[in-house]
């Protein structure tokens, strides 16, 4: 079902703002996630919520044939002045305007857990991946000790869908260490509401009262220089879709 391309999509104005702001800082995270799915020259790759289109470039110095999906058409002009041949098209993530099978990998970084529909997501990154090709999902693991997951814990809001919800087989995955360190409370929130589960908590509960968790969550770690460091983990899956 198509979310269509208005400010309430997955990536909306304060979702838009933090993945500029972050994307560069990620590159161990990409090359982690290139790298798991090995040799990529004449590979057909999708990249679904693309940003400014840092993983489709890593991928096709590799050798890898790229196309990439994102809302945001600001970030695709970027994308498009560093990948002039690249098939880049605005879209939702889980209405692709790509045909049933067309690629032999598709990646989506962050995409499924930020989503406010992350099983139509999996279900979207599956459909335009040809039988016997690969899936690679990297998402934030909100390990135990993470402010993240506090405050999730005490919006009561579900757990997100994974490729192995969708029936594929698992051939890789790992995680990695990966703090994230925000420079301010303000910053901090930008990057809370930009998750689909914390938009559908408050689509329920309204605004304020998810803000006044999120105060009591990251407040008390502000630091004295007013950043906050958020204990995480990246993790990804690669799995591919049964022939």
């Amino acid at each position: 079902m198509a979310t269509g391309l208005a400010p309430a999509s997955m990536w909306d104005r304060q979702a838009r703002n933090w993945t500029c702001l972050q994307e560069a800082r990620h590159r161990p995270l990409r090359r982690a996630l290139l790298g798991a799915l090995g040799p990529l020259a004449a590979v057909r790759l999708l990249d679904v919520s693309c940003g400014v289109g840092l993983l489709l470039r890593e991928a096709a110095e590799r050798g890898a044939w790229v196309a990439g999906v994102e809302t945001a058409e600001e970030l695709l002009e970027v994308a498009r002045w560093a990948l002039p041949d690249a098939d880049l098209r605005v879209g939702a993530p889980d209405a692709l305007p790509y045909d049933n099978g067309r690629f032999d990998v598709t990646t989506a970084c962050n995409a499924v857990g930020y989503a406010g529909n992350p099983a139509g997501v999996v279900a979207e990154l599956v459909r335009v991946v040809r039988p016997g090709g690969r899936v690679a999902v990297g998402d934030w693991a909100d390990p135990p000790g993470s402010l993240t997951r506090d405050l999730l814990g005490r919006l009561g809001v579900a757990e997100e869908v994974t490729v192995l919800d969708a029936g594929l087989d698992r051939i890789d995955g790992s995680e990695l260490d990966f703090p994230v360190n925000y420079p301010d409370l303000g910053t901090a929130w930008s990057a809370m509401v930009a998750r689909g589960r914390v938009r559908a908590a408050i689509g329920l509960a309204g605004k304020a009262a998810v803000y006044e968790a999120f105060l009591d969550v990251f407040a008390p770690a502000v630091r004295t220089d007013g950043s906050i460091r958020d204990e995480n983990t990246f993790r990804y899956v690669i799995a591919a879709r049964p022939l």
